[in-house]
């Protein structure tokens, strides 16, 4: 009730506080549709260990860069950070004729690591399979050479 039984006209400044908590809650999830957003591409770099690395920030219903390149028949690592609070995300890309079957859950905060030697040269996407998301745009681009 967003009024007190004393004074029907004054509002009862707990409910105001837990609504307007609910609506911050409700609202930190949202966020620009990855269909919207300009493509950002970004190559892998290949580390002291021969390993190629991709840093990936899972947003709402985006990830950044959304277009990645790499080598065909060297492992790859994907550092995958999600910084969106409340909505679930994945990563999900499914290849598995060019040696990629990836199905991994992200949570808040975490860094997440995904290792996998594409082997076959093409373009993949990789999306989100979490609530619909894929369909708001949370799908990119693995281009692999």
């Amino acid at each position: 009730m967003l009024f007190s039984r004393q004074n029907d006209w004054k509002p009862n400044i707990v409910s105001l506080a837990i609504f307007g908590m609910a609506t911050l809650i409700f609202t930190a999830g949202c966020g620009t549709p990855g269909k919207d957003l300009p493509v950002t591409t970004a190559a892998a770099t290949v580390g002291t260990d021969n390993v190629q690395v991709v840093n990936v920030q899972v947003k709402s219903f985006y990830f950044k860069p959304s277009r990645i390149e790499v080598m065909a028949n060297k492992p790859l690592r994907l550092v995958l950070t999600k910084s969106s609070l409340i909505v679930p995300h994945n990563f999900s890309i499914h290849a598995p004729d060019a040696g990629i079957d990836i199905d991994k859950n992200v949570g808040h905060g975490n860094k997440v690591i995904v290792e996998f030697t594409p082997t076959k040269p093409g373009e993949y996407q990789f999306f989100c399979d979490k609530d619909g998301h894929a369909k708001k745009g949370m799908v990119e681009t693995l281009v692999v050479k």
